[in-house]
């Protein structure tokens, strides 16, 4: 249940009795998708397996103090950033949307249509105000109208995403080289601390 996983950041070696720290990392990531993951362990045997669980960071043994503190600010940052909001119109409502529960945004008949994990926000304007109020790197204009929110992406294709709730988002198809690398700078970014200045 995600209210047992609740926490922000979770340290994990990889060689633990039982269930290693790899397969903790799995359970962790199936049901919370927020939460830090960071691998300390004498082997590197699982460094690129991490990025499957969008691990934030994996310290091989002994790392120092420094490297450690480093992290850890650049984690409690990220956390911060992870709160933020847009608040938009819907129904005649003042809704208030956090970013990080935003999959995609796409505009239909008038409507800006915001999917997150739970609902479908429909709000009367226009696609480029939008964009103006998601002023965010983790934001990628991919198609006509369409935003993908790149930390809620499960898997990438030749001509689109598949986001974390099963839908497929195309990529417009005379630019999806650029769009792939972005996303592609966007991750590499993200797992060396730098995607937030």
């Amino acid at each position: 249940r995600r209210k047992d996983f609740g926490f922000d950041i979770a340290l994990l070696d990889i060689c633990m009795e039982g269930i290693n720290g790899f397969e903790t990392a799995q359970c962790i990531r199936h049901h919370n998708q927020e939460c830090r993951l960071i691998f300390l362990t004498v082997s590197d045997d699982f460094a690129v397996r991490s990025y499957r669980v969008q691990a934030f960071d994996y310290f091989i043994k002994p790392y120092t103090y420094d490297q450690f503190a480093e992290t850890m600010e650049r984690c409690v940052k990220s956390l911060n950033i992870d709160a933020s909001y847009i608040e938009l119109k819907s129904s005649r409502m003042h809704v208030r949307v956090m970013c990080r529960e935003i999959l995609y945004a796409d505009y239909h008949n008038h409507y800006v249509q915001i999917h997150t994990d739970s609902d479908i926000i429909r709000s009367k304007m226009y696609f480029d105000e939008l964009e103006t109020m998601l002023k965010d790197p983790r934001f990628l204009y991919c198609n006509r109208n369409c935003m993908v929110n790149m930390d809620r992406i499960k898997g990438i294709e030749k001509l689109g995403f598949l986001m974390e709730n099963g839908e497929y988002v195309p990529i417009k198809k005379a630019d999806h080289r650029a769009i792939r690398q972005a996303y592609a700078d966007y991750v590499f970014k993200k797992m060396a601390g730098t995607d937030h200045g």
